[in-house]
């Protein structure tokens, strides 16, 4: 594929998302959109206008306030994202009348300066916390909960490719007000299922969460073919199933049998029932042992049986894990997988922040706010999905081996970006190689872009 072709595939993918907006706001989305990725400095609307240079053909004031006053929505955006750029990945994956797909959800904070800037506040850092540190890590931030689609392409087999689709801001209670009442990580993580249920009714979605998100908020906006995996409390107070009444038996059906062992205690004293499993944890395979038992944590998911999964390394170098799931029928191996690929998200927001500026947006309003760190990781996704189905065909857009990392097989979302930028420059480059005039201007936007300035 040549240039043209590869430019016209990333247009192709960033038109389809012009649905939410009205057209001369859809010329300033996509004008954005192609400074934003060129721009190697901050995310600021002024180094996004000199990064286009001669494009920017509108006044700088239509580029700000795109973000704090025109007319479209970010749910919208979000859903038109999942829609019109995942879906079609799905289908690529498994058949069209049964389509899986997996959702990890977690939130992150994003550091943010000055005490005008709307919704922030005093927020814990957990990647932050660890040896290299003090203590916890409290910094002035937005909260931000992300909901990511994971899959893995049949091209791609051993490349786990995680697409955030869903953001929403976490806003305090004393931030909030009757436009925009309050509700917990656990209630907006509840909207996000709901929200991505809706969108694609016919997929039959996996959720996979971090243990704070095992909560009963969460288990209760589950849709019917929407099942949960987490991590269960060690010390949760577990049941077993209740009997079957027998014919003609009178009262109240029991709605819980008796109480079990918690799980620390059961991965204590069971000896035997454990199996061994191979699965991929961080891009490599570990065997792992697994004990699986169906019962009822009544004080989240009331009397829909769960499926408890006791994780243990056989080498004995970790901590045993407890896992569950909402889906009492799903295999102990699955339900393990899942949980392990849910770190792909935590990696997504890295690569948000580190490549595509997540956390140096610089807007204050609240608008603003709402709208200007969830395009960053938006961007991720267009731009993995770009990749994918455009190295395929394209293996120049693939890294080239180093001789100082030879290892190096799987490309990263800095390798894709680079990819991109390298053949929007050379497209931008080729339309104007022709006049000397417009040469110099584009060499002036290619000096600030490949400088990084702010």
């Amino acid at each position: 594929m040549d240039a043209p072709s590869l430019v016209s595939a990333w247009d192709g993918l960033v038109q389809q998302l012009c649905c939410v907006f009205t057209a001369p706001t859809a010329h300033t989305w996509r004008q954005i959109v192609l400074g934003w990725v060129l721009n190697r400095g901050p995310a600021t609307v002024t180094a996004i206008v000199r990064t286009l240079g001669r494009q920017a053909d509108r006044h700088w004031t239509v580029y700000e306030r795109f973000f704090y006053r025109a007319a479209w929505d970010l749910s919208a955006l979000c859903m038109a994202l999942l829609q019109r750029v995942v879906y079609p990945l799905l289908l690529e994956v498994g058949p069209a009348d049964e389509v899986v797909a997996d959702l990890a959800i977690d939130d992150t904070t994003a550091g943010r300066c000055g005490k005008h800037v709307a919704h922030a506040g005093w927020f814990k850092d957990a990647s932050a916390t660890g040896p290299g540190h003090r203590g916890t890590v409290i910094h002035w931030a937005h909260t931000w909960l992300i909901a990511a689609v994971t899959l893995r392409l049949p091209d791609w087999p051993r490349l786990r490719w995680v697409l955030p689709v869903l953001l929403v801001l976490y806003r305090k209670r004393t931030d909030c007000n009757r436009e925009h009442p309050f509700r917990t990580r656990q209630q907006l993580a509840g909207q996000m299922i709901q929200q991505a249920a809706e969108a694609l009714p016919h997929v039959r979605w996996r959720i996979a969460a971090d243990g704070q998100y095992a909560s009963r908020d969460v288990v209760d906006a589950l849709p019917p073919n929407v099942n949960l995996v987490s991590r269960i409390r060690r010390d949760a107070a577990i049941y077993a199933l209740p009997k079957t009444r027998r014919r003609g038996q009178r009262g109240r059906p029991a709605q819980k049998g008796p109480r079990l062992p918690n799980p620390l205690q059961l991965a204590a004293r069971r000896r035997v029932g454990w199996q061994k499993i191979t699965l991929l944890k961080q891009g490599r395979s570990v065997e792992q042992l697994v004990l699986g038992i169906t019962c009822l944590w009544y004080h989240v998911c009331r009397d829909r049986p769960i499926r408890l999964v006791l994780v243990r390394d056989p080498a004995g170098r970790e901590a045993d894990d407890f896992l569950f799931c909402t889906g009492d029928t799903v295999a102990d191996a699955e339900i393990v997988q899942r949980y392990y690929d849910r770190w792909g998200v935590e990696e997504a927001i890295q690569e948000g922040k580190q490549c595509l500026g997540f956390e140096r947006t610089q807007g204050w309003c609240s608008r603003t706010v709402h709208r200007q760190a969830p395009l960053a990781m938006m961007l991720v996704t267009l731009v993995k999905v770009w990749y994918a189905r455009s190295a395929r065909r394209e293996p120049a857009l693939l890294p080239a081996p180093l001789p100082w990392y030879p290892h190096k097989v799987q490309p990263s979302l800095a390798d894709m970006v680079a990819a991109l930028r390298k053949v929007l420059w050379q497209h931008r480059i080729t339309l104007n190689s022709r006049s000397w005039p417009r040469v110099q201007h584009l060499l002036q936007t290619v000096s600030f872009a490949l400088s990084g300035a702010a």
